[in-house]
Parts: C-alpha cells; structure tokens; sequence
C-alpha cells in the first residue's frame, strides 16, 4: 500500500505516522518522561501511557533509554521493568546487558522456575510445598527457609543455605530489574534499603491486576471463630444480612447498608476483626520435613479461605459510602445434583503509585488505562502495516461452526487447503497459522499428527508446514516470528459474555454505575466499518455489548488477540512482502484490508475473482462440456440453457443468471475461466442465416479450426470470429 507522510483514516483510529516519523516520536516521548524520572524531578505519581504499533520497537526504545539514564536512574533507586513471562524478561534482560554492560541489572525468578542453566532444578527446591501454602502464611520465607524460633533464635533450613531463590533477596544495591507480571501483586526480592526509581510495565497489564472470588451464602453467613470480638457480633450479623439483602434486591449496596445503620467506620473495625480473628498456618524452618506435612495436612484450609473471602467482601462494601459496588453480585452455581447461591467477588488491584510509571501496550484502552492508572498521560502512537491483507466478509469462523458434529470436517478440510496453498505460496518463506487450541487441535487431527506429548507440544507440531500458534497473552512481545512472510488467522477469540462481564465488574469496580447485563442469546449486532487499504470503508457487523465498558474489555479479547497475532509479523518495516489472510469477518479497526472475498471464494483461489460466484458456476457448466462432445456454448440465456442444459436446466434460470452480466462481463468471465483452467477458448459472433441480431458465443478445445466447431455445432448459423 501506499505509504503516506500521514494518513488520517476516517475509521476510528490515531493518524497514522511513517515509521520513522513514529519512531522519532516514540523516543522523544519516553526520554523525555524518563529523563525527568533520573534527575528526580517528576512527581511520585507521575504515569505516562503509550499506545504503540506493534513493530515501531517500544520495548526496545525503553531499554536504549533507560540504558542512556541508567547511572542518573540507580542513583534515585532501582529500575523495574515488568514484562508478561519469565521468558520475555529473560530476552529483555539479555537485551539491556548488550546495552549497558556496566550496569547493575538482573531478573528475578520465582520459586517454582527453572535455575539458569540447570532445566530440571527449580530456584527453590520446595516449590511445590511454597505453592501449597501460599496464601496460609505472612510470609514463605519466613515459614519455610529462615527465620526466628518460638526461643527467638534465628534458625534457616537445610536447603536455605546456597538456596539461588533466596539469593535473590541478598543481592545488594539498586539494580535494573527484570520481572514477570505477576510480581506486580508481590513484593519483589530485592534491597528495600533502595526507593524505586522508576517502574515499566510493557504489555497488556489489566489481566494481571484482576481478583476474583466467590463465596457460597452458608459460608459468608456462617457463624464466627469464638476469637471475634464479641462487641462486633451484632454489627456482624446486621452487615452480613443488609449485604445478603442488598445484593438479592439489586440495591446501591453501599447507600443500603449505610441506611441500615452501618457506617464506615464499623465495617472496617468488622475487616479488621475479620483478619485478626483468622489462625495462619504455624510452621517454621525448624520443624521437620514429617513435623511441616502434618501441619500443613491438618490445616483447616477452608476455613481460612472462607474468612479471606469474608474480609474482602467486607472490604469492598467500607470502600464508599454511596452507589452501587459494581464489583459484587449474586450468582447461582450449579452442579448435576443442585445449585447454591454465592457471592461473586470481582476487584482490581491497585498499582504501586509512589514512582514514576511507565505503561507501554499496543492494545491500550484510555478507559482501561484510567483505572489501571488514574491520571496517566495517554499518548497514542501509531503506523500502518505494510501488507497484502485478504479477509473473508461473510464467515466468522467460529469454533462452534468449525467444530460442528456433522459439517465441521469439511470445514476444517477447507481451512486446510488455504493453509496449505499459503505454505506453497510462501515457499521456505515460513507460514504462521493462529487459531484457538480447541481448531488447532481438530486440525492436527485431520492431517493425522500425533497427539503424543504435552499439549502445547503436540499443537506446536508444524500443520502442512506452517507453525501454528493459539491466541492468548503468550503471543504478546514475541519477535520471533518477524520473518515470516504470512499469517492465517483462523476465526477469533470470543469469551463467554459472563466471562467478559466479570472482566469489566473488576477493572471497572470503583464506577457508580453497575455493570448492564446481557441476558441471553447472542450479543446484538451492531454496524461497524472495515477500513480498506485505499482509504475508504466499508459496513460490516459486529457482535457487541449493549455496555460500553464489557465492550472495551470484549475488544481486548477478541479483536485485539487477532491484532496481536497478526503484530508477530512486524508490518510495519517488514523485511521482505508480507501477506496476512484473515478467516473471519471481524471487523479490526486498525487493519487497512487489500482485499474482502467470501470463504468459498478464498478457498477457490478466487480472492481476485471479481465476480466469484459468476465463474464457479460457469466452470462447472464448462467443466461438464469437456468430458461430452460438445465443445462451445453460447453467452446468450437461451444459449446457455441450450447448450448447458445440466447447469441451466430452464431458460429462466440462465434469464437469471444472466441479469446484471451483459455479454462482455459474460465474455470476460469465461476468458478467466479457461485461463484458470487451462483451455484454449475462442470467442465466435453467431449469425442466423435466415437474418437477425448476431450471438456471442465460445469455442473451447477447436484443435485449431473453431469455425468448423462452431459450424457443427449450431449448423443453423453462420459463424464469424468475434
């Protein structure tokens, strides 16, 4: 496509930028955010949130900054760069050290990851048992590794001494840090004697931040530990009641508890009580391997989680006086045998605020980054791909429709061929095949591959020669497919509504307004555009929530998994031509698409064909002449009828066929035909020997004289080369 200093689509996207232009505003905006963060001048709170082409190198552009202020940086504190896995923090890491060489950096690994250099060991060599106590204990460390007796000694485990886990937490000194995601809810291991100087979080956070719970009515209501404070048991009883009844009635729960008599200050005093009435699970680095399994087997764990569950809830309902808790609802949970109401608990945890905070994410959403982080700068940066991107119009290619009981092998059987044209298309180019793991796994099936083996392994195994990847968070950063040169994308990724609407009960918690709920059935159609590769736009359709704030979530999931792995490729720069086959009508609102065509069309091999069901249907007309005597047809309706009776078997039906293709649309139509195909074709005007109007008509296979065919062929005309 042509690519312009600036092109302002009229889909609703940011201008897009030349890459090098994007570029040059990329690092201008992150050195000027980082810089203001070494030399202490940017406030606690600060935050800046980019929306960024996948592509354009944010990641990349980070580190080089961050490498260039690096000294400036240690000096205020340590440096934490969050990414999605270990993996991808393995690969920045290994990134930054090429960089800046000379600056203190290094990653951090959880317990239960593999030791560097070593695949069968983990860090901790209980992680297991840390993973089961989790949660039980103030601290694992303390519970497990090294720690004071009830003598007051200080006492450490046999495994704690060379331990690389808790070596970890040794290393002193401000550092650059490289971590996973999930330490964003934990405190990292290391020297908290160090401020923070500055934290980046790259990729799409908000999954990360969510918390879900639920709790069943007997167990919320259920009587407390004989520990709780008796002068709060009435105020418990009435505040476990109002919420119960405010949550069945649909009321802004925390005006209906606030009318019940129960203030602020009581609920916390009830969270409180909550926690400090909870026993934690005993156990210290002293006690024996024997000594630990039976008290961590003897741990009346349900109890312990129930309270938990309590506890938030509780807190919840403290955190504002007025309005709905946006988070909280009922729900019913069923089994074969019966159902139970419970409470369902959805929150979002709150980001560290007290250092500057960059957020970098090509899928960014200003309603999501707001609650992520309240006040950030957004900033949106954005380049066109560069690419042939051929997408069906009339299929979303579902796993319901692809995995149907009776038609779903020949669909599969038809997604095949596409894949396996591409692959030849493509050459030793390389072909990426996304798609979600429930198809790839019926698509391995039908090309017989073995099953045998983990289940990412056996949906790695190459699918007609193409590597198939499934949507989802771990196609997030990863260049390792930049040299590929085409993608197919097989349907989309579409989460239960419930699911979504869960989703956005989290990130959402903290509005005034509940979450709307969709009832039943299909999520409404609504009109949304497809923007083309010339500029122009299209209608298509779109299945959307009626809520706004569920949509942005259900985009996230749906629309922007498809972006992201169609973003593996790095369209924007790309090294070589790049193709990109979309098999889904999902409209994409950053995707400048070359060409729509139907599903039966691409699988054809007619996404050029402009007239794709005219020529399907005059190539099997014609295919049917070729195994008979017969060798040419006229164009005319009474022509086709005549002399393709199997294909038109009335006059009307070829009237109708023919209406809106006039003859040169019929006479170019079949030229493509015969191209297609192989044949040769010659195109004769028919004149009546008795007079009147001349008649197209073609001669395939004439074996070099097609007026003698023509003349055999219809004897009652008088044939001419048109």
């Amino acid at each position: 496509m042509k690519h312009e200093e600036l092109f302002d689509a009229t889909a609703a996207i940011s201008p897009w930028l030349m890459p090098s232009k994007a570029r040059a505003l990329l690092e201008q905006e992150i050195e000027s955010f980082v810089k203001a963060a070494a030399e202490g001048t940017a406030a606690p709170d600060a935050a800046l949130a980019m929306k960024v082409t996948a592509g354009l190198g944010k990641t990349a552009t980070a580190l080089r900054v961050i490498a260039r202020h690096g000294e400036a940086l240690l000096g205020q504190g340590h440096v934490l760069i969050y990414v999605p896995t270990l993996d991808l923090a393995e690969r920045a890491y290994a990134d930054f050290r090429e960089l800046a060489p000379g600056l203190p950096s290094r990653v951090i690994r959880g317990r239960s990851a593999l030791r560097p250099g070593n695949s069968k060991k983990t860090m901790c060599e209980r992680a297991n048992l840390a993973k089961e106590i989790s949660g039980f204990v103030p601290s694992i460390t303390q519970a497990l590794c090294r720690g004071q007796d009830p003598d007051g000694n200080f006492v450490q485990s046999a495994c704690a001494s060379g331990c690389p886990y808790l070596e970890q937490k040794d290393v002193p000194g401000p550092h650059v840090v490289f971590l996973a995601h999930a330490y964003l809810g934990v405190d990292a291991p290391i020297d908290r004697t160090y401020e923070t100087a500055l934290r980046v979080i790259d990729e799409k956070v908000w999954p990360t931040l969510i918390r879900r719970l639920n709790l069943s009515i007997d167990d919320f209501m259920r009587a407390p530990p004989k520990s709780f404070p008796e002068g709060l048991l009435d105020a418990l009883t009435r505040t476990k009641a109002a919420i119960v009844d405010g949550l069945q009635r649909g009321l802004p729960l925390h005006e209906h508890l606030r009318k019940s008599g129960i203030d602020t200050a009581q609920l916390e005093r009830l969270v409180k009580a909550e926690e400090r009435s909870r026993s934690y699970l005993e156990i210290g680095p002293w006690q024996c391997t024997k000594t630990l399994e039976f008290c961590v087997q003897t741990f009346d764990t349900r109890s312990f989680i129930a309270s938990r569950k309590r506890q938030q809830i509780l807190k919840r309902v403290a955190e504002k006086e007025t309005g709905h808790c946006v988070g909280l609802r009922l729900s019913e949970a069923r089994t074969k045998e019966s159902s139970q109401l419970e409470i369902q608990s959805s929150g979002f945890d709150d980001l560290d605020r007290d250092d500057p905070l960059l957020l970098l994410d090509a899928d960014a959403d200003p309603d999501i980054t707001e609650r992520v982080a309240p006040g950030a700068a957004f900033v949106s940066i954005q380049s066109p791909p560069i690419a042939d991107i051929v997408q069906i119009s009339d299929l979303t290619l579902s796993n319901s429709w692809l995995l149907h009981a009776e038609d779903g092998a020949e669909r599969r059987g038809k997604v095949l061929t596409i894949i396996r044209r591409e692959v030849e298309k493509a050459a030793d180019g390389g072909v990426l095949v996304v798609a979600t793991k429930s198809v790839l796994q019926a698509l391995h099936a039908e090309v017989g591959n073995s099953a045998a083996g983990t289940e990412e392994k056996a949906l790695r195994r190459p699918l007609l020669g193409a590597e198939p990847r499934w949507f989802g968070p771990r196609t997030q950063g990863v260049n390792d497919y930049e040299g590929f040169a085409a993608i197919v994308v097989i349907g989309r990724l579409q989460p239960g509504v419930s699911d979504i609407e869960r989703s956005a009960r989290a990130v959402f918690s903290k509005d005034a307004l509940p979450i709307a709920e969709h009832v039943a059935g299909p999520l409404p159609a609504t009109g949304a555009t497809i923007l083309m590769a010339d500029g122009s736009v299209r209608d298509g359709l779109r299945r959307a929530h009626p809520d706004r704030r569920v949509q942005a979530i259900l985009a996230q999931s749906r629309e922007c998994a498809t972006l992201q792995a169609i973003a593996r490729l790095r369209l924007v720069s790309p090294n070589r031509e790049k193709r990109v086959v979309v098999l889904s009508n999902l409209p994409l609102p950053e995707l400048p698409v070359t060409r729509l065509c139907t599903f039966t069309a691409l699988e054809r091999d007619l996404e050029h064909e402009p007239d794709w069901l005219g020529f399907i249907r005059m190539e099997k007309a014609l295919r049917a002449t070729m195994g008979r005597a017969v060798r040419g047809a006229r164009l005319s309706a009474t022509g086709l009828h005549l002399d393709l009776p199997m294909d038109f078997e009335t006059e009307p039906s070829a009237e109708g066929f023919r209406r809106g293709r006039p003859t040169s649309h019929m006479m170019l139509l079949c030229r493509r035909v015969a191209a297609a195909n192989g044949w040769k074709i010659t195109p004769v005007l028919l004149k009546r020997r008795s007079g009147g109007k001349a008649v197209l008509a073609i001669i395939l296979d004439d074996h070099g004289a097609p007026l003698e065919m023509a003349e055999t062929l219809w004897p009652d005309f008088t044939p001419n080369l048109a």
